[in-house]
């Protein structure tokens, strides 16, 4: 009897189990050499987990690359007639074929290639055209294949649109929606969101569609923050565009002129149609039939095991908890229930911001009335229970004055909270860009003395730690001020421990555009001097006033602040680019200490830059600045301008690309060099 039951229970949780899993289908991640497959000019690299959409070892005109999952998906469900909502993110960056940051460029004469897209396809070998066909279309219609199109011109197939860079929507052919029939199908980017792709941004991309209300949406950003309005709200079905079986990817073409399209990050999740293909009616009906028949019975053994699994959870979060308070330097474990009376509940009167990761409170604890900052991670964050316990593990025990204080930490019902020291003055992005009144805009010696003080923060975690911390995230809006402007670094939550002896080389791209090094945009590997770029754009934010990177500005040369401030130099008007809310009143020669390692900081060859403790040196009058090159260095294959991210990428590929490689000259760069002392007085 009791062998009987037993079987039935396992009957009954393989039911459980089924229903469960049968709308759902997720991309495994990383993704393995066979995940992706490519046809015609396409390269999978999975060491980065990057597609590259041409042959970057030879680039040529008139061509088409897609890459596919090489795992078809089920977008549709014939017997109930509904499609499968889905939802994926990438991140992707474009690489034009003669970009310039050259003095009166114009950007909208680059040469570059006609786009990407992502696409879904009912057969995984097909592909199409080039140029404005995005290697997936052709001049009729081509049933079976819709896609998200990330267009760099306006041709023929984009009628009506007036400018060049958009997001449409593709269903059987190149020419997006026409946005009269179906509104909100297609956008302007620069208009819109103020970005550009030909600028070799790190953009991001988010696209959901839900198969109950048919509503598809877009969204793009400059920064790994999931934007709260999408770009494109277009309602569509999709039910008669696919067919049951779906393969997915990305496609892009060049006609005249190319760009290369990297794209990294990628995720996908389908989900509300079983994840099985249509099968025999005697079969359907007999596994509807056996798990119908138990569905009683499944009710009930399903809750008994939820509230067993949640009280399991419960005392294994318990024993964690005190397993890590028995570490050395550990913070205070404080309960979910204390830090929601703290904050009012989370209200939004409480709210401080919010970022990435979740939003940040104010709270007043319950116990002492200390004032603290509590950051609550979001359910749908990047950062999990992995990256979070880093930061507990990182932050308890770094002790320095010019980074934040954690006061405790809470795991409690499946969340995950940090709570620090309150910062008075807030964060440095809203003291610099966002000053109250003029009486609130930080005078140069506050800046200074910021300046000083991220500086030895950053020296602290490189060099003054057991192992090396390599933050990976800092920012204007990640450095806190305390009552008297001292600055804190904080935010922890992307940092990486690494022994002094050994060398960093992390592969999620993560941070946020104008601090990210531009080797470390390419390849996702990051190491303390991708830390000194960040530094570099802080330098160059505060002697400036302006954000290291605006789109809102006109003049494109004015994008990116560090080609702006390069371009002053160029034209020995260094000085011209002070903050004009300082009025003139600041020290010349700190000033210009600032602007120069702020460049320094910035160059594009990683061993051109400066330490942190060189930075240091410089900052305290114990070493004069080094010479910094008259315009912005360039880093040369042969005769034709490429990207760090191409070389990065190609030494990391199998032996068989690398010979396809080995007649390559060189890379050549014109740098500054900081192998002997920073000229010591």
């Amino acid at each position: 009897m009791m062998a009987t039951s037993r079987n039935v229970l396992l009957l009954v949780l393989a039911c459980v189990f089924f229903v469960a899993v049968a709308g759902n289908f997720t991309i495994d991640t990383p993704l393995t050499p066979s995940a992706i497959t490519c046809l015609e000019e396409c390269q999978f690299f999975p060491e980065n987990q990057t597609i590259a959409i041409i042959n970057i070892t030879n680039p040529k005109q008139s061509v088409k690359g897609v890459a596919y999952y090489s795992e078809g998906i089920r977008m549709k469900d014939p017997a109930t007639r509904k499609v499968a909502s889905f939802k994926t993110s990438f991140t992707f960056r474009e690489e034009p074929m003669n970009y310039s940051t050259a003095t009166g460029a114009d950007p909208r004469n680059f040469l570059r290639g006609d786009g990407f897209t992502f696409l879904m396809s009912n057969s995984s070998t097909w592909t199409g055209d080039a140029a404005g066909r995005f290697g997936i279309f052709k001049t009729s219609n081509v049933p079976g294949v819709i896609a998200i199109e990330y267009d760099s011109w306006t041709g023929p197939e984009d009628p009506g649109l007036n400018q060049s860079e958009h997001v449409g929507v593709d269903i059987g052919s190149a020419t997006s929606l026409n946005g009269s029939i179906y509104p909100n199908c297609f956008a302007y980017v620069y208009d819109t969101l103020g970005i550009t792709f030909w600028h070799r941004d790190v953009l991001y991309s988010w696209i959901e569609y839900d198969g109950t209300t048919k509503m598809l949406e877009v969204r793009l950003a400059n920064t790994s923050s999931r934007p709260l309005n999408p770009l494109i709200n277009c309602k569509y079905d999709l039910y008669d565009a696919v067919d049951e079986k779906m393969w997915i990817g990305f496609s892009g073409s060049f006609g005249d002129a190319w760009s290369i399209y990297y794209i990294y990050n990628w995720t996908f999740t389908s989900f509300g149609i079983p994840t099985e293909f249509s099968s025999p009616p005697s079969k359907l009906g007999l596994i509807l039939g056996v798990c119908g028949g138990i569905l009683l019975a499944t009710i009930v053994v399903a809750v008994g095991v939820c509230v067993y699994l949640r009280k399991k959870r419960a005392r294994e979060e318990s024993w964690d908890n005190e397993g890590m308070l028995e570490m050395a330097g550990m913070p205070e474990f404080i309960s979910y229930k204390h830090l929601s009376a703290a904050t009012k509940q989370f209200s939004d009167q409480s709210k401080l911001g919010e970022g990435g990761f979740g939003s940040v409170y104010r709270g007043v604890l319950p116990k002492t009335g200390a004032l603290v900052a509590v950051k609550k991670v979001s359910n749908d964050s990047r950062q999990g229970e992995r990256e979070f316990l880093a930061e507990v593990q990182i932050i308890s025990q770094l002790r320095h004055r010019n980074i934040v204080e954690l006061v405790g930490f809470c795991r409690d019902r499946g969340k995950f909270m940090l709570v620090y020291e309150l910062m008075p003055k807030g964060s440095l992005d809203q003291a610099l860009f966002k000053p109250k009144s003029p009486d609130d805009v930080l005078s140069w010696s506050l800046r200074w003395k910021i300046v000083s003080g991220t500086a030895a923060a950053l020296h602290y975690l490189h060099e003054g730690w057991r192992q090396q911390v390599i933050h990976r995230d800092v920012k204007s809006s990640n450095i806190m001020l305390d009552d008297e402007y001292n600055p804190k670094l904080g935010d922890f939550g992307l940092a990486r421990l690494v022994d002094h002896e050994k060398h960093a080389a992390t592969t999620m791209v993560a941070g946020t555009y104008g601090y990210i090094a531009p080797e470390a945009a390419g390849t996702g590997k990051f190491t303390d001097k991708t830390d000194v770029f960040a530094f570099g754009a802080v330098c160059l934010e505060l002697a400036c006033g302006r954000k290291a990177y605006d789109g809102s500005v006109k003049n494109y040369d004015d994008l990116i602040l560090v080609d702006m401030v390069w371009r002053h130099l160029n034209e020995d008007d260094l000085l011209g680019v002070a903050d004009p809310l300082l009025q003139d009143q600041f020290d010349v020669e700190q000033m210009y200490k600032v602007l120069k390692l702020g460049l320094l900081c910035s160059h594009p060859d990683p061993s051109s830059r400066p330490t942190m403790r060189q930075v240091e040196q410089v900052l305290a009058g114990d070493a004069d600045v080094p010479e910094v090159p008259d315009s912005k260095p360039k880093v040369h294959m042969g005769s034709e301008r490429v990207h760090f991210s191409i070389d990065d990428l190609m030494s990391t590929t199998s032996s068989t690309q690398n010979s396809k490689s080995s007649s390559k000259r060189p890379v050549s760069a014109t740098s500054t060099s900081f192998g002997a002392p920073l000229y010591p007085r």
